[in-house]
């Protein structure tokens, strides 16, 4: 069993008085590289808006008259024209077209690239309801800028035949995301992207009272007449009561590169092995099958960094899922990724103050759809919180629970407490800068970023343990955090719920160098409620990596941290209270012979962030006075400095603090897949979760201009634990319970 607790192959790094800029993508303005580009200094991940070199070939649609490796495998769908219905059934091929360019693109696309007129479904996208074993919702996209004639969804529990067609369902006509209302079941919703203008098109169908345990078969249709298209797989819905499961998870996925995706276009972040990614949750490397749903912890695509074309990056990103998510339930969380820029106002209404152009307003108006998350609420329809905004707006899918088994799961939106601002951004160093502009016309000044902190209410810091709680003082109190605390206290409260899952996408506790390190927002807003009602495990993105936590509890008091990067209002040097959690154990247990971790003692958080971007950051950090690990810590907004008349510049993170609550990481691989398999036992409190980590090598040639390079998908665990309430004790017996026929029946995709 590897990387138990020695952080094995960690290279010892001695920080030093100042530390790099927090950089997902493990680089400094790396559009600086690109021919053509234009100087600047803030942080490309950040989501600089500078200028790289055209480079990518292809018709409208994409197409050209080669085959390539573009010409490949969906393993999920079957699309195409159809006079009549066509029988689906999953593992069924795809073939998209043959994208390839007559050479390579030396970067991503400077202006709009324009997105396909055909209305064949594509991108098809499971997620589950408030109830998953009887509640699914299937949705899919319209290529490009073309809305779909007649789209209709078919659905049954036996496969879809001319002679078995299923329950047919209409959708409406398109109507543009409007979150101030409730969805019907039957939803289309068109979103205009604010800085390209191009339209899209999305399909949202709300299956309820569906049989548990029970697999589905689904088509849907264009309704393109004389020859509809139609795209279809099956579903499994979930196990109700106590049944054994299997679950995934990782972040930070990106887009597949050129050669893999379905444009031909390179994107910022793009890499195959994003591809890989997904191809290792229908195929895992233990051999015992996919999940039953995947949870992918926020940076889906990194569309807010291709501001010409975020709706193609998200096309691309829609593709490459779909090649599992058409099968399974993908459960996303929000990342800073997802905060993109626009010409609304913060609550998704179009500006009317004077500037820009019509639709875009003074600042405060750069917003793309509600919170910058128009593309994102577009295209995922998610369990429902019930919690409206006090702006109007539902945040539905913006954070939400759901149940499977005997785990309680719960999706948050760090964006809303972190102190890190590192959603959208256009900061250029130089004097004068004139204003980005985008093929629409939108203008965005220098200096603009968009931060959604505290964007669901306040919060106020408690002295007394250095906590955040909701602002009631200020009449607009938290209402993510009033409704987190409410979610953990009834899951604690429910009988059926032994184990609790959260998932997120910035980091409590992260040791990378290169990457982001931990934010002090979410230790002082979220960790003292995970130890109230105690959460057994935090899944987060956001580092380009792996990394897992010791079991924590509370935090240790009077133990400071130093602030080395300081922000206008710090002092280099100064002691700083960065709430370090407390490692309440640091040996693990024997259960059933494997080693395993007592989550009644503490909540282990684990850093999935290796879904597929370019920008790898698994290089760890380690005091070498000490020999103990180190983290950067944000114990404050990053300040942004300067003016339009001398430029803008972004301070970095502003302390750091020895870790003894980093258990392991992996120097070696930044990608990688967790695979958790749910054993409920036979009685309440049972409940245990075998975890396995997947390393994925990276693409052998990435770093080149062809990516050609193939990946062997890794058989052996990188580490292999139990994870359980209450193991530790001797006295506990424990009874497998017997599998469900959700895992029994689940396909292994070819």
């Amino acid at each position: 069993m590897r990387g138990q607790d020695l952080r094995r192959g960690v290279k010892a790094r001695e920080f030093r008085s100042e530390l790099p800029a927090p950089e997902e993508n493990g680089r400094v303005a790396a559009i600086e590289d690109l021919p053509g580009a234009r100087t600047v200094t803030a942080m490309d991940d950040l989501g600089i808006f500078g200028s790289g070199s055209s480079a990518a070939g292809g018709s409208e649609d994409g197409s050209s008259g080669g085959v390539s490796r573009r010409t490949f495998l969906s393993g999920v769908v079957v699309v195409g024209a159809a006079a009549g219905l066509a029988g689906v059934s999953e593992g069924a091929l795809s073939r998209q077209p043959a994208l390839a360019a007559t050479t390579p693109p030396t970067g991503p696309p400077t202006t709009t690239v324009p997105l396909p007129t055909t209305t064949a479904p594509e991108q098809l996208l499971l997620t589950w309801g408030n109830d998953p074993a009887t509640q699914v919702t299937v949705s899919w996209s319209a290529p490009g800028t073309v809305a779909q004639p007649a789209p209709t969804l078919r659905y049954s529990a036996a496969p879809i035949s001319a002679t078995r067609p299923g329950r047919t369902i209409a959708l409406p006509e398109p109507q543009p995301l409007n979150v101030a209302r409730h969805y019907p079941s039957e939803s289309s919703v068109s979103f205009t992207d604010g800085l390209n203008a191009q339209t899209t098109y999305f399909y949202h169908v709300q299956l309820q009272d569906l049989e548990p345990d029970t697999r589905y078969y689904y088509q849907v249709s264009d309704g393109a007449t004389p020859a509809p298209s139609t795209a279809g797989s099956s579903f499994q819905t979930a196990p109700a009561g106590r049944a054994r499961f299997r679950f995934s998870s990782y972040g930070d996925l990106a887009t597949p590169s050129y050669d893999l995706n379905a444009s031909g276009n390179q994107w910022h972040e793009s890499c195959d092995n994003s591809y890989y990614g997904v191809s290792a949750i229908e195929n895992p490397g233990d051999g015992q099958g996919p999940p039953l749903f995947h949870l992918l912890n926020g940076d889906l695509c990194y569309a807010n960094l291709d501001y010409q074309n975020a709706p193609g990056v998200w096309r691309d990103f829609g593709v490459n899922i779909a090649r599992s998510a058409a099968n399974r339930p993908w459960m996303p969380a929000l990342g800073n990724h997802e905060t993109e820029f626009g010409t609304c106002d913060h609550a998704g209404h179009e500006g009317t103050a004077p500037g820009g152009i019509g639709a875009q307003a003074a600042a405060g108006n750069y917003w793309n759809g509600p919170y910058g998350y128009g593309h994102y609420l577009s295209r995922f329809l998610l369990p429902d919180n019930g919690i409206t905004n006090y702006d109007g707006n539902h945040l539905r899918g913006n954070f939400y629970a759901f149940q499977v088994g005997t785990v309680q799961f719960i999706s948050l939106d760090a964006d809303d407490v972190i102190y890190q601002d590192g959603a959208s951004a256009y900061l250029n160093s130089a004097p004068n800068a004139a204003p980005e502009s985008t093929s629409a016309g939108a203008q965005i000044p220098n200096g603009t970023v968009t931060y959604n902190h505290g964007y669901t209410g306040g919060l106020t810091i408690v002295a007394a343990d250095n906590a955040a709680v909701p602002d009631y003082g200020s009449g607009q109190p938290n209402l993510q955090y009033i409704w987190l605390e409410r979610t953990l206290a009834q899951a604690r409260r429910d009988p059926s719920v032994d184990m609790i899952v959260v998932f997120m996408h910035q980091c409590a506790m992260s040791t990378s160098v290169p990457g982001n390190g931990s934010d002090l927002g979410i230790r002082r807003a979220w960790l003292p409620l995970f130890d109230r009602y105690e959460v057994d495990l935090v899944l987060s993105g956001h580092e380009h990596d792996y990394e897992r936590s010791y079991p924590v509890r509370g935090y240790d008091r009077g133990t400071l941290g130093t602030v080395v990067s300081r922000n206008p209002d710090q002092t280099a040097g100064a002691a700083v209270d960065t709430r370090r959690p407390h490692a309440v154990t640091t040996t693990p247990v024997s259960y059933d012979g494997q080693q395993a971790w007592d989550t009644e003692q503490g909540t282990v958080f684990l850093v999935l962030g290796g879904g597929g971007t370019d920008g790898p950051t698994n290089t760890y950090g380690t005091d070498t006075a000490t020999d103990l690990p180190k983290a950067k810590v944000i114990t404050e907004r990053n300040a942004i400095s300067g003016s339009e008349a001398t430029g803008f510049t972004r301070n970095s993170a502003d302390s750091v603090e020895d870790a003894p609550w980093s258990a392991a990481t992996n120097a070696g691989d930044a990608y990688g897949y967790a695979i958790f398999d749910v054993d409920p036992g036979r009685r309440r409190g049972e409940t245990t979760i075998t975890f396995q980590y997947f390393a994925i090598p990276a693409v052998s040639d990435e770093t080149g201009t062809l990516h050609t390079g193939t990946t062997t998908l890794p058989t052996t665990p990188y580490e292999t634990f139990v994870f359980g309430r209450g193991i530790s004790g001797t006295g506990r017996q424990h009874q497998a319970a017997p599998a469900s026929a959700a895992a029994a029946s689940a396909p292994t995709a070819a």
